[in-house]
Formats: structure tokens, C-alpha cells, sequence
């Protein structure tokens, strides 16, 4: 399911299977081609991300569940609906998991 050129989308595969992501809105920043996405992203029961980097920071705000999360040699910590945490650029993500075997989580 593709992107329209609205910056809205259809939900579509992202990361591994089971995973979907909805673009809800995308806004150039003035001066460069920076750009700030409010994305919607839902984890299977029991789904775990494979280790990986971000190339940019971001903000994660848990909708729905309880995600586990640790980045390079930290401790991991669990993150319940209505609770933030950073996306940090350039290291490593080592644990990103939804807690929960029955639900999705949503994100």
C-alpha cells in the first residue's frame, strides 16, 4: 500500500512481519529538507524488533499496551500507554519489543 502525496497513507508493512505503520502527517521544516513525521506504528502480540539504528532522533508516545525498550548497553525498561520515550540516532537499538502476547501495541 503506497504513500499518497498528501503525507497521508494506508496502513503498510514496516520493520517485520505483523508490523504496520500509518503515516498521519508529514511537514517540511523551513530551510533544508528536514522534515517532521507524526507516524502510527502497531506491533503484533509478542513482536520483537531486530537490533537497528536511527539515523535521526524521535519521540515515541505509547497509545495502547506495554513496549520494552533498551539502546546499547542500558538496562531495558518498560513503557505503558499514555508514557514517552526518545528515539536515539546512531545507537544501537537493542531491544524493542511489545510485552504483551495476546494484544497488539500501538504507538
Amino acid at each position: 500500500m503506497a504513500e499518497s502525496n498528501e503525507g497521508q497513507s494506508n496502513a503498510r508493512q514496516a520493520g517485520f512481519a505483523g508490523v504496520t505503520r500509518k503515516t498521519l502527517e508529514r511537514l517540511q521544516l523551513p530551510g533544508d529538507r528536514r522534515e517532521l513525521v507524526v507516524a502510527e506504528v502497531t506491533y503484533p502480540p509478542g513482536g520483537v524488533a531486530p537490533l537497528h539504528r536511527h539515523p535521526v532522533g524521535g519521540v515515541i508516545f505509547i497509545v495502547e499496551g506495554v513496549a520494552e525498550s533498551a539502546y546499547g548497553d542500558e538496562a531495558p525498561r518498560q513503557y505503558r500507554a499514555g508514557e514517552t520515550l526518545q528515539d536515539r540516532a546512531d545507537v544501537p537499538h537493542t531491544l524493542f519489543r511489545n510485552c504483551d502476547p495476546h494484544r497488539p501495541l500501538a504507538f
